[in-house]
């Protein structure tokens, strides 16, 4: 939210009889309105939900991420927030907790098979690095000693249409006697 400058406004009454004044300080206005948006930007750079591309890259530097050129500023955000949210100890409560804020509520279920030492994970990741980010968390949370059965599935309407090709060709080979 940009506030609106007018530094006249804010003048005592008796000097802002004198034009001088008053024009020096409307020409100001503009900058004024330049150190607001600085401001706010700063503002909204110092959380990851609101950070723009300069913000989240700030945030990505910190904690030594690299993104790829695919990557949205979504799906950028996203891997921000499961690394910047990391608390040890790690339980099966906190790894559901990381699922729901890198895959959404709904794009997931997961099914223990503890007597087999097994887990499957099927998830629904659409946005680019997320499928890396989902490993580089399985790896970090998981048991060495439990095997990870990850399927990731994506729904796609396509419609194309199909066509057949074919080709025929003959050789002769001629050969001249004497």
């Amino acid at each position: 939210m940009i506030r609106e400058v007018n530094l006249v406004s804010c003048l005592p009454p008796f000097m802002a009889d004198y034009e001088e004044m008053n024009r020096t300080l409307k020409a100001e206005d503009p900058e004024f309105v330049l150190v607001w948006k600085a401001a706010e930007r700063v503002l909204q750079n110092e959380f990851i939900a609101t950070a723009d591309e300069y913000g989240i890259s700030r945030f990505e530097k910190m904690l030594k991420i690299l993104p790829s050129r695919e990557d949205t500023l979504e799906s950028r955000r996203a891997r921000v927030q499961s690394r910047w949210f990391t608390d040890l100890p790690y339980t099966w409560r906190m790894f559901l907790q990381k699922l729901k804020a890198l895959c959404g509520e709904q794009n997931f279920t997961i099914e223990k098979r503890l007597d087999s030492y097994e887990i499957a994970l099927n998830v629904r990741l659409e946005m680019s690095g997320q499928v890396q980010e989902l490993e580089r968390m399985t790896n970090m949370m998981l048991p060495c000693n439990l095997v990870l059965r990850a399927d990731n599935q994506i729904t796609a309407d396509a419609e194309a249409g199909l066509y057949i090709g074919g080709i025929l060709s003959t050789c002769m080979i001629m050969e001249a006697e004497g």
